[in-house]
């Protein structure tokens, strides 16, 4: 039997239009053609090609010229990346772990079970932005142990009133963490088990 090692993964040429495609056939794009395809200004493409962060050389004309391959190398590793042309905004796996304060395997469990949506640059899997951090808003609240007057309405399902209520009946705990009140999850959910009309004593 014979194996094929052969590393196979998306190529962000093969997304973009054919007019984009003909515009960069060739292998070296210009500072405008890597600030479109980026998402990002001229400016900071200039910016940081002058940085170093970007490598590339001038061309006949004395102007900055951008490898196909350097471009990918860069992009592919950014932490995070706007709207372009390649993708919708979007988040690279190292963010995400930073952005949730979780392992990679968790991380890739929550990319699964919330069907977020991803596209590879180079070798790089890259995440859906928005969707990321909407579904981490709410799964975070699951992983909290005090919860703001939001998020507790929200987790709970109940007016704002009645959590109020039970923490003036000392039936759930209240503090001030960092300039908001938050209430503890637990004797909350522990009211709400017991059934009944929350507010009452």
């Amino acid at each position: 039997m014979q194996y094929n090692f052969n590393k196979h993964y998306y190529d962000p040429y093969d997304s973009l239009d054919a007019e984009w495609k003909a515009r960069i056939s060739h292998d070296w794009l210009s500072i405008g053609e890597v600030a479109h395809l980026s998402g990002f200004s001229r400016q900071y493409i200039n910016r940081l090609v002058t940085n170093g962060r970007i490598i590339a050389k001038r061309g006949n004309e004395g102007n900055y010229e951008i490898s196909w391959k350097n471009f990918v190398k860069w992009y592919s590793a950014l932490p995070a990346t706007p709207p372009s042309p390649i993708g919708y905004a979007s988040l690279s796996l190292k963010e995400l772990m930073r952005y949730t304060g979780m392992s990679r395997c968790w991380v890739l469990k929550f990319i699964t079970r919330n069907g977020i949506p991803s596209y590879y640059v180079g070798v790089y899997r890259r995440f859906h932005k928005s969707l990321c951090e909407e579904a981490w808003k709410h799964e975070s609240i699951a992983l909290k142990h005090w919860l703001t007057l939001e998020e507790a309405s929200a987790f709970f399902d109940l007016d704002s009133s009645v959590i109020f209520a039970l923490a003036a009946l000392h039936r759930a705990r209240v503090k001030k963490w960092s300039k908001t009140y938050v209430y503890n999850k637990a004797d909350i959910l522990a009211v709400k088990k017991k059934g009944g009309v929350l507010c009452q004593g």
